[in-house]
Order: C-alpha cells, then sequence, then structure tokens
C-alpha cells in the first residue's frame, strides 16, 4: 500500500470525508464536522518520490504546491517515508511560510498515548501502572518454559520467544497468538513483562523515525468505565483513558490491520464469558484486508469451560497459533530462589530437594512464591514432612490475614481469626452464588462484618467493616461498591472450607453451592473437596450425591470433576449415572474406564490422558474437540462407537481428524470395530455449514459469520457456495447488507428446523427440499444408513 493510500483510508477511518484524491500528484484533501458546525479541514501531500535524492530536487516543486494552497484552512502535512535527504532549510520554511509540518509515517499515523513522554510522576491509568510494573517485573522474572502447541515445540522462556515475534517484521501465517496457563502460574508477570518491553522498543523506534507496531494492552481495569461489559464498548473506554487526542474505534482498527499496532489482551476471561460476541469483533478484525498482529492470555482452564472459545478454537484453528506455559524446572526454580531469597535460596532448594511433592508444586510460580514467603522467614518456618498443596494455601491464607491485623490495626479480641477466616467464607460463598460474575456488594460485607462483631460499639463495627473491606485478599469489581477475591486460587480456597463444612450434614446447601458455576478442572475448591472425602473414605456418599445432582448440569458436573479425583475412582464411576450428561471440558487422567457407559454424552472439548477406554460405550456422544492421548489414544479402538452420528472432530496425540469416515479409518487400522451411516454428501456439508451456527447440543452457537469461514473445513461436495446459496434461498441463512458475511434466520420455525437437523438429524421439509436442489446423486434421499467405511 502507498503512501497515498495509506493516508486516504486513514482520514475515511478517522470519520473524515475525502473531498480530494489526487493519485498523481499524491494530495488528499478531507473534512468533518467540528465544533459549532464548522469543518475540520485536513490537506495531506503524498510525493512518490523513489530515494531521498529525488525528495531534495523537488524541494521546490513541493514550496510551490505548498503556496498554491496557502489560502486553505486547517491542518496540513507534507507525508514521506523519510525525511532524510531533506534540506536543512526545507522544514522550517515550509512551517513558517505555509504552515506545512513535514511527517513521517509512524509520526502520522500514530496515536500516542497521553503519558509517553510524561517526565517524572503523572496521573496513572492502568496502561502506566502496567507498564511500569512490566519494568520492575523484568528486573526479578525467571525464565517461563512454554510448549508450542501448534508445532509441538518447547522452548526455554516464552517471554523471549514472544519478544521475538512481536518485533519481527515479516508478516505472521496467523494473527493470532494464544497463550494459556494454569492458574499462578505467572502469566500476568509475562504480560507486563512483555508489554514493558514492547512498548520501550516502539518508542526508541519512533524516536529514530521507524515505522512499528504499538502495543495496546487491553485489561479489566477498563470494564469500570465501559458502558457495558463486552469488548468493543472496553475498546471504546482504553481510547478515552489512554490516548492523548480523540480517535474512534475505526482508526484503532486501522492501526491493526495497517501494522501501526499491536493488540494485547490479558485478564479477559470474565468478559469472554459474558459477552457473545467477543470472538465476533475479533474474527472480523482478523479477516480483514491487512496484517493484524494479536496476543490473547487466558487461564487454561477456559479451554474447558467457555463454549465462546472452544468454538472460535474449531472455527479459526488456522487463524490462532497456541502457546502453553509449563511448569518451572529445578533449573528454574533456582533462578527464583536466587532472585527472591538471595544469600538464603538454599533454605528453599533444600526443602524441595527433600520432598518431590514441593518440588513439582513450586513448578508453578505461586506455590513457589508462598514457600519462599515461608522458608525466608529468620527464623525460617518449618515445613512439615507431608506439607501439600492445600496445606500451604492454608499457611499461606492464615499468613495473609495475620497481616492484616498489624497493616490495619485489627485486634484479636474485637475479630479472632478464625471468626475472620468464617467471614471471608461467606464473602466468597457470596461472590460464588450470584451466578453473573459480578463481584459481592459492599453492603453485604457491612451486614455480615455486624453480626459477627454484634458486641461492639458502632465506631468499632463501622472501622472493622471498612478495613475488611479493604483487605488485601480482595480487589475492586467491575460494578462500583463491588468487591471481588484477587486471586482465584484463594477464592476457590473458600469455597472448598465451606464445601467441605457441608458435604457430611446438609445434602441440599452442598448442591447448591457447587450449582452455581462450573469450576475449572485444576479448580483448588473441588481438590480440597476430594481431598477431604479420601482421607475420610466418603467415596460412596459423594457417589450419592452425584446421582441426586444428575438434573443439575453445574452441580453434576463440579461433583464429577471432585470424583474423578479420587484414588481408585474407576469402581465409582462404572454405577455413576454419565449416559447422556454434560461432560464437556472434563479431564480423565489415568482412570480404567473399562465398561464405563458414556452413551450419549457431551464430550466437547473433553480430554481422556492415559485412560484405559476398552469396553468404554461412546455411542451417540458428542465427538467435538475431544482429546485422547497416551493411553487413551492406544485403547480408543476398542471402545464402542455406534453410528457416530454425533461426531465432529477429535484430537488423537497432536493429530485432529474432522471426519468420521477418517476416524473410523483410523479406529479399523488400529484393530477396532467402527461404522458410520452417514446421510449423503449433500446433507453432510449442510450439516457443517448449521453447525457453525448451532452446537452438536442444539444450543444457539453465534448469529452471524464471515463469508469465508462459513465455506471453510471439509468439503463433502465439489461445490460448498451452491449449497450456502440454495441455504440463502430457503430462509435458513441470510446476507448481511454491506459485509461479507452471513446471518442465520430469526425466523424461529425456520431456526428450530436448523436445531433439529443438526442436533437430531432430522430434516424438515424445507431442508430436504434444499437439499433436493444441491444433491447430485440420482433419487438420492439424503437420510442415514450410507455405510461409508470400516463396517464391522
Amino acid at each position: 500500500m502507498t503512501l497515498f493510500e495509506e493516508a486516504t483510508s486513514y482520514l475515511e477511518a478517522e470519520g473524515y470525508s475525502v473531498v480530494t484524491a489526487d493519485r498523481r500528484s499524491g494530495l488528499v484533501k478531507a473534512e468533518k464536522a467540528g465544533i459549532g458546525g464548522m469543518s475540520d479541514l485536513i490537506t495531506v501531500w503524498c510525493p512518490a518520490y523513489d530515494d531521498a535524492e529525488e525528495l531534495r530536487r523537488n524541494e521546490g516543486t513541493l514550496l510551490h504546491r505548498f503556496k498554491e494552497d496557502s489560502r486553505t484552512d486547517g491542518l496540513k502535512f507534507l507525508l514521506v517515508e523519510s525525511t532524510h535527504g531533506l534540506s536543512a532549510g526545507f522544514r522550517p520554511q515550509a512551517r513558517a511560510a505555509y504552515d506545512v509540518e513535514v511527517r513521517v509515517p509512524i509520526q502520522f499515523f500514530d496515536s500516542p498515548f497521553r503519558w509517553d513522554n510524561a517526565a517524572g510522576k503523572t496521573q496513572g491509568t492502568a496502561a502506566l501502572e502496567l507498564r511500569d510494573a512490566g519494568v520492575a517485573a523484568a528486573r526479578r522474572r525467571t525464565q517461563q518454559p512454554y510448549e508450542r502447541v501448534s508445532h509441538g515445540q518447547e522452548g526455554p522462556d516464552l517471554l523471549a520467544e514472544l519478544e521475538r515475534r512481536f518485533a519481527g517484521t515479516g508478516e505472521w501465517q496467523r494473527p493470532i497468538v494464544l497463550v494459556t496457563a494454569p492458574a499462578g502460574s505467572g502469566k500476568s508477570m509475562l504480560f507486563k513483562s512483555l508489554f514493558a518491553g514492547l512498548h520501550a522498543r516502539f518508542m526508541a523506534g519512533k524516536k529514530q523515525q521507524r515505522r512499528g507496531r504499538r502495543p495496546l494492552p487491553l485489561l479489566p481495569e477498563y470494564l469500570s468505565t465501559a458502558n457495558a461489559p463486552a469488548l468493543r464498548p472496553m475498546v471504546d473506554a482504553f481510547m478515552q483513558t489512554e490516548y492523548a487526542r480523540p480517535t474512534n474505534p475505526a482508526a484503532f482498527e486501522w492501526m491493526l490491520t495497517r501494522g501501526y499496532a499491536s493488540w494485547l489482551l490479558d485478564g479477559l476471561d470474565e468478559v469472554i464469558s459474558r459477552d457473545p460476541r467477543f470472538f465476533e469483533y475479533i474474527d472480523d478484525i482478523v479477516r480483514r484486508d491487512g496484517h493484524p498482529r494479536i496476543l490473547i492470555c487466558v487461564r487454561d482452564s477456559l479451554l474447558g469451560t467457555s463454549p465462546s472459545l472452544r468454538d472460535y478454537l474449531a472455527d479459526a484453528h488456522d487463524q490462532i497459533d497456541e502457546y502453553r506455559l509449563l511448569p518451572w524446572p529445578r533449573s528454574s526454580i533456582a533462578d527464583f530462589a536466587r532472585i527472591r531469597l538471595q544469600q538464603h535460596d538454599q533454605r528453599l532448594l533444600s526443602v524441595v530437594d527433600e520432598r518431590p511433592n514441593l518440588m513439582a508444586l513450586c513448578g508453578t510460580p505461586y506455590y513457589a512464591e508462598l514457600l519462599a514467603t515461608h522458608v525466608g522467614d529468620d527464623p525460617p518456618g518449618e515445613v512439615p514432612d507431608d506439607y501439600s498443596e492445600l496445606a500451604l494455601i492454608e499457611a499461606a491464607t492464615r499468613s495473609i490475614l495475620r497481616r492484616e491485623y498489624d497493616e490495619k490495626g485489627l485486634l484479636t479480641d474485637e475479630i479472632g481469626l478464625e471468626d475472620l477466616l468464617e467471614l471471608v467464607t461467606e464473602i466468597a460463598v457470596e461472590e460464588v452464588s450470584d451466578g453473573r460474575d459480578r463481584g459481592v456488594d459492599v453492603a453485604f460485607i457491612d451486614e455480615w462484618s455486624d453480626l459477627y462483631l454484634a458486641d461492639l460499639d458502632d465506631e468499632a463495627r463501622e472501622r472493622i467493616a471498612g478495613h475488611i473491606r479493604q483487605l488485601s485478599l480482595l480487589r475492586g469489581a467491575l460494578e462500583h461498591n463491588r468487591v471481588r477475591f484477587a486471586q482465584d486460587v484463594i477464592f476457590e480456597y473458600f469455597i472448598g472450607r465451606r464445601a467441605i463444612a457441608l458435604f457430611p450434614v446438609s445434602p441440599g446447601p452442598f448442591e447448591r453451592l457447587l450449582g452455581w458455576r462450573r469450576f475449572p478442572p485444576d479448580s483448588i475448591a473441588l481438590r480440597l473437596l476430594s481431598h477431604w472425602i479420601t482421607q475420610h473414605g466418603a467415596g460412596e456418599e459423594l457417589l450419592l450425591r452425584l446421582t441426586q445432582a444428575a438434573g443439575h448440569p453445574i452441580a453434576f458436573h463440579n461433583m464429577l470433576q471432585a470424583l474423578i479425583a479420587l484414588p481408585r475412582c474407576d469402581a465409582l464411576l462404572r454405577k455413576a449415572p454419565l449416559e447422556r450428561q454434560d461432560l464437556s471440558g472434563l479431564v480423565f487422567t489415568g482412570i480404567a474406564l473399562r465398561d464405563v457407559s458414556l452413551r450419549g454424552a457431551n464430550l466437547e472439548a473433553t480430554r481422556f490422558v492415559d485412560c484405559d477406554l476398552t469396553g468404554c460405550n461412546l455411542a451417540d456422544a458428542i465427538l467435538a474437540e475431544t482429546v485422547f492421548t497416551g493411553t487413551s489414544h492406544a485403547t480408543l479402538p476398542q471402545a464402542g462407537f455406534g453410528d457416530l452420528a454425533r461426531f465432529v472432530s477429535v484430537r488423537l496425540d497432536r493429530r485432529k481428524v474432522e471426519s468420521a469416515d477418517a476416524f473410523v479409518q483410523h479406529i479399523v487400522a488400529k484393530g477396532g470395530r467402527a461404522r458410520t451411516d452417514d446421510p449423503c454428501a449433500a446433507a453432510q456439508q449442510l450439516t457443517g455449514v448449521f453447525r457453525k451456527f448451532v452446537r452438536p447440543t442444539g444450543q444457539g452457537r453465534r448469529n452471524w459469520l464471515d463469508a469465508k469461514a462459513v465455506l471453510t473445513g471439509k468439503r463433502y461436495i465439489d461445490d460448498p457456495a451452491a449449497l450456502v446459496t440454495a441455504a440463502v434461498q430457503a430462509g435458513y441463512l441470510t446476507p448481511a447488507r454491506g459485509r461479507a458475511r452471513y446471518e442465520r434466520t430469526t425466523d424461529d420455525h425456520r431456526y428450530a428446523e436448523m436445531i433439529a437437523y443438526v442436533k437430531d438429524r432430522r430434516a424438515a421439509p424445507g431442508i430436504t427440499a434444499l437439499l433436493d436442489a444441491v444433491c447430485r446423486e440420482s433419487g438420492c434421499t439424503h437420510a442415514p444408513g450410507r455405510q461409508l467405511a470400516g463396517n464391522p
């Protein structure tokens, strides 16, 4: 794209109407409505000179052009690729005589932050605080090993890898980098360090007038001023907060696609779960002309709990390069100990070297920090031989609350530590029971504080309640006058405490507690519950509770996660009511699932790691991004599959299989028995198209999709576009006006027909007529029963 084309499209994105666009002379004039009914005018000259020498030879010609336009009002710019070669007097003369400023692209197109060049103390914004925190973090961070999932490669430090990629000038084959990490793995440390480094590099390059990409960080903090808890309003809030001059979303998107910005998103798991159009917006940007670079950092459990993230990974896998943070090895723990404890580093190393369980725990930076705090005391705290993850968290939580007594002036005779623990537990239960990720109203904290402090006078109650609202365990929530837990690990620890208290005595409240939200597979709350049940031999009791919760999907899901974490849970699973349940996102690890029936279950994004699947009944189960690795992959041919009517895709170790036919061929080749009873090619193609709008479970997936994305995926017929056209003519899809995308029907009857077709293969007369128009097989009924491969 030439400078002339860049300037024209940029001004249009900024809301200007281009009134003159003379490509030959490189002149662009534009205007837009200003204050008081006046128009803001801008004139840009973009001469197409081949080199600096030619630019210098034409200085006189340029000054003559400026003189011809000297009576034109508004801003005036000369836009050149480089000022190298201009004479010393040209720029002062252009400015003094004709009000023309000379700019290179990075000066003209970049939208500066208001704090870019501020000296000393400035009013803090989220991005400025992130930059400062990143500068500090970079000096004390430990290398973070990673796996590049898309390529099966591992490396020693993800920060160095991402800095290399974002600093490079070459085009990315995949515009989105997705970073996943378990809770406590140092994702935030990585993000802030990356932003600080990229911003410093960008500013240094801009000073030297080099083109570059300004890093644009999007964080949860911007939700406090956004007009809705969604991605687009957050972008508006970001621009209003950080930019030095007014900029609109179209210009923000222009910078992303034209190589002047990179977009970095972190900590938006909550927004992803609440904004159904989160990935629609990202996909819209990615599929435009240009070369955007986008980083999305999320907790890895979101892969299992967020259908919208799973859908986007499935639909846009060719656009995404996934990285996963790996646990610290012993060498990284040693580096951390040296940085964190300095001359006392051997205290930590001697503890973990003597206790393999703690060595494994300290592979997670959060736990390494907890243990370092414990052993770094002077004198160091003693570490029992059986110190567990849960004991470590409990000790750390108590230590944090004890510090509150010293720092906030709380008195143990006013509110004891055990009472404070119970009060914080009530806050955690209130947060989980809200069900909408809004945090806890401070009025709730005040009410419960009054109950625990009933013996104190009003002044003391108010003082202590104010301290409790400001506990370091809590932070401000997205909504005003609400707080939430600062760390997921601590929040889930308190939920686990309450679950253990309720489990033996209160089945109803226990089920309600676990029925508010789905906890991730690595949830501390559920691991704490599993640990207690194991110690008390209460597995059969948990199975009974699981059976009673069969009609309550969220509680069932959470109880099942706790059950599969029990040692020797195999026998319990054979008696569990797993058929036709939603098991999506669960992780089965090292379990003998021999003769366990998962018939009709939803296994979207479910992972089977080193499980024995001999005799496991998977008939009529939804297999969509379902993962079988290790022993699970090896024993998979010995499972039962039925006719694979609800097959979408699976991953066999690192290999992705996207058709039932290919899956059958794999199973048969490994000595197993499987078959498919598929409809005709046109019917399969229509299923693939409809599945982009409706999930295999029959739930809605999205309302619209980019036109190119509608046609991606496996081709069953030679011309999928003809089938899409027929779907439009039949009223199931609608082309969006002025946009290269399709929207699903808004007619409830037609939409119900789409759902029935995706979920149960039931073809309404309208769908049958559509297939009749597309199918090339004479007399075809388009119905199942056509056995493709691998029949036993």
